[in-house]
């Protein structure tokens, strides 16, 4: 062992002896010997010796030999694979810039390339000699340093986050130097700049995202240099990083992403807006909420500033803040931002003139129709198929109903062409849980069955045979529900044009039973609400042109409810009376005699009673003070209180009819003819259809629980 330690030393002594034979022209052996010594102090010392003989050569002009000097250095020592050689060269290297002072510029070339090398070093110690070196190199280089900007950032950036903390700490000194040379120089590449950061900007190391963030930052703060013009690089970096699950590194990202929105209001429409929205519209969907936030701001200001060169983009910002309308409790400030962008947008298109009128709204129709109907398969511009979320909140189907109403008062004829598309989502969201929801979505179908076309007659229909199939396959919604929609698009569409094609659809249904069932819950809402008062007064029409032999409306439409609403006898004689056609309901009463009582029909003649009570049958019960005048009225009144069990519904009507001797005038009445002009055929068949429907239900031995019974 001590043989081949004393070996080593004489082969390096040898080496040593050797070089200070070939270059004892350059540099003294002890010079040579000093900067491969192990020794820090002796290294230093060497270095200092190396100063001194380069201030004495350039004092004399002797420039080749100072390039002798630096090429000796970096050869016999940076390049080396001896590890203290490295060091010694390293701190040599940075002597000699010192010396050269302002005339490091002629061999900037010659020093700063391998000095570069050291960063990537095995040894940390090497590496941190490195940073050391290039930071005293770069003190007295300064402008002549961003010749190699490029590797110098680049060995920063790797240096930044080494596994040594000497090393990092050097790189973060190094840098800080960078910084100020580039903010005190006027010939800074701002494109080789932002080429380097776009390549590293997706790293997932915290130190490195740090680094380009704070690069960022600082030439942002620079009045010469115009980072906006190269944002559209960055941006979708930035939003990256803006992610990061530290906090000090999020701020940092947001003041950078502020300081880029003031400037951008103060260049205003100079930005490239149009090149951002697209990285801007990604963002604003993503699962940070603080990324979301962020970007649903840029896109709103966006608008704000530039928003009619925008509307390109509506299918795409409304693809990004629809959904955000979920929020409204629980990111609170996300749902405000997406409200506001909503509106802007809405503002532009219906506000601007020509808008809408220039652009294709089949793509910005499909996102609304997307966020209507959860769970459903859309086909895009494209071809391709995509799905809409699985839940969606109320507010934004309220958002988006009142989108597509407000699209189709403004370019109706554009959204005519839409209707085949608009129809099967909107009527599914007729029978949503929410009442909001139902008022537009019965709203947008009206609007768009006005123009009594045969495309919106077919349309209306469809829309109504769906709302049956509904009916019929969730009780349910019949149960809660029907008198509220039924109501609702009486508000929207003509009353008779609504019952009418009811009938007419129901009157085609197969299935009595529901038939019967629905027809309750119609007759009750024809009877009881407010909405339908033109209805009932065109009902009660009849009787007069029947007087005067005239066809009237209320003719037909007593007769198209009629056909229908004899699946129901007790919704036929209610029909009857409130059309005043009391000569065919005491015929239908005396008609029910033929066929077996049923619970259900008990329970509806007893609610029944209870609705005569009522204002809408006022004029009927004044008539009762007339008993001679109106004997079939009689004759009715007196059939259900004979059909009725003695029950309160009996007492009460019993003592309305005693009250005014009805009763006795009844005895009187019996064998009088009617006071009411009629058409005996029409009526004979109308009847004759009333017992033949009532013979299918009566061998269908419908029976209704009273659960399936609606309130009045």
């Amino acid at each position: 062992y001590q043989r081949r330690v004393r070996g080593r030393k004489s082969r390096q002594v040898q080496r040593l002896s050797q070089m200070s034979t070939t270059d004892n022209t350059i540099l003294p052996v002890t010079v040579v010997r000093g900067l491969n010594d192990r020794v820090y102090e002796k290294r230093k010392m060497a270095a200092l010796e190396v100063e001194r003989i380069v201030r004495e050569l350039i004092s004399r002009n002797d420039i080749k030999q100072v390039k002798k000097v630096i090429d000796m250095l970096v050869n016999n020592f940076v390049l080396s694979q001896n590890p203290n050689a490295k060091k010694g060269g390293l701190i040599g290297v940075a002597a000699a810039a010192i010396a050269l002072g302002k005339d490091i510029g002629l061999f900037v070339s010659e020093i700063v390339p391998p000095v570069l090398k050291s960063f990537v070093d095995v040894d940390c110690r090497v590496r941190y000699f490195g940073c050391e070196s290039m930071y005293n190199i770069a003190k007295v280089g300064r402008a002549s340093m961003l010749l190699f900007f490029k590797e110098i950032f680049d060995g920063v950036s790797k240096l930044i986050c080494d596994p040594d903390t000497h090393v990092k700490n050097g790189a973060e000194l190094l840098d800080r130097l960078i910084k100020d040379i580039v903010t005190e120089s006027n010939i800074f590449d701002v494109d080789l700049f932002v080429s380097l950061v776009r390549d590293r900007i997706y790293t997932n190391n915290d130190f490195v995202r740090q680094y380009l963030v704070s690069w960022i930052q600082l030439l942002c703060s620079v009045p010469d240099i115009d980072l906006v013009t190269h944002l559209p690089k960055l941006l979708d970096g930035l939003f990256v990083i803006l992610g990061d699950q530290k906090d000090e590194i999020k701020a940092m990202t947001q003041q950078v992403l502020n300081d880029f929105l003031m400037e951008i209001n103060r260049k205003g429409s100079a930005t490239n807006f149009k090149a951002m929205i697209v990285v801007l519209l990604g963002h604003s969907k993503s699962a940070n909420a603080s990324t979301q936030l962020v970007a649903l701001i840029w896109i709103l200001r966006f608008l704000e500033l530039d928003g009619a060169n925008l509307t390109f983009y509506s299918a795409g910002i409304l693809n990004a803040v629809l959904p955000c309308l979920a929020d409204q409790h629980s990111k609170t400030d996300i749902f405000e931002t997406a409200v506001k962008t909503k509106d802007k947008l809405l503002c532009l298109l219906t506000e601007v003139p020509g808008t809408l009128e220039n652009m294709d709204i089949s793509d910005m129709l499909r996102v609304l129709l997307a966020h209507i109907v959860p769970s459903a398969i859309y086909t895009d511009s494209t071809g391709r198929e995509y799905t809409s979320p699985a839940t969606i909140s109320v507010t934004t189907k309220i958002s988006v109903l009142q989108w597509i109403i407000t699209l189709h008062s403004k370019v109706p004829h554009k959204m005519n062409s839409q209707h085949e598309k608009i129809f099967p989502a909107v009527i599914r969201t007729v029978s949503d849980p929410c009442d909001g929801v139902v008022i537009l979505s019965i709203q947008l179908l009206a609007a768009m069955c006005m123009q009594n076309t045969e495309q919106d007659k077919a349309n209306f229909d469809n829309f109504l045979q769906n709302l049956i199939a509904k009916f019929k396959t969730d009780e349910k919604l019949l149960e809660r529900r029907c008198s509220f929609i039924i109501q609702t698009l009486c508000l929207h569409v003509d009353n008779e044009k609504v019952f009418c094609t009811l009938a007419t659809l129901l009157a085609e249904e197969p299935d009595i039973m529901f038939t019967s069932l629905i027809v309750q819950y119609l007759n009750w809402i024809l009877l009881t609400s407010p909405n339908l008062t033109s209805l009932r007064d065109t009902l009660k029409s009849q009787r007069k042109n029947l007087k005067q032999r005239k066809e009237s409306t209320g003719k037909q439409v007593f007769t198209t409810l009629y056909n229908t609403w004899c699946h129901d006898p007790v919704s036929t004689i209610a029909l009857c009376m409130i059309a005043h056609s009391y000569q065919h309901a005491s015929e239908v009463i005396h008609a029910l005699g033929d066929f077996e009582m049923t619970e259900m029909t008990l329970s509806g003649l007893d609610k029944l009673v209870q609705l005569l009570e009522s204002p809408v049958f006022s004029s009927l019960r004044l008539e009762l003070v007339q008993p001679d005048t109106n004997p079939d009225l009689v004759r009715s009144l007196a059939g259900i209180l004979m059909l009725l069990p003695q029950s309160e519904a009996f007492t009460m009507l019993r003592n309305r009819l005693e009250c005014v001797g009805v009763v006795r005038a009844a005895e009187r009445t019996s064998k009088q003819q009617s006071s009411e002009p009629s058409d005996s055929k029409v009526l004979k068949d109308m009847l004759q259809h009333f017992n033949t429907i009532q013979a299918q239900h009566a061998l269908k031995s419908v029976k209704i629980s009273d659960n399936k019974v609606p309130t009045v």
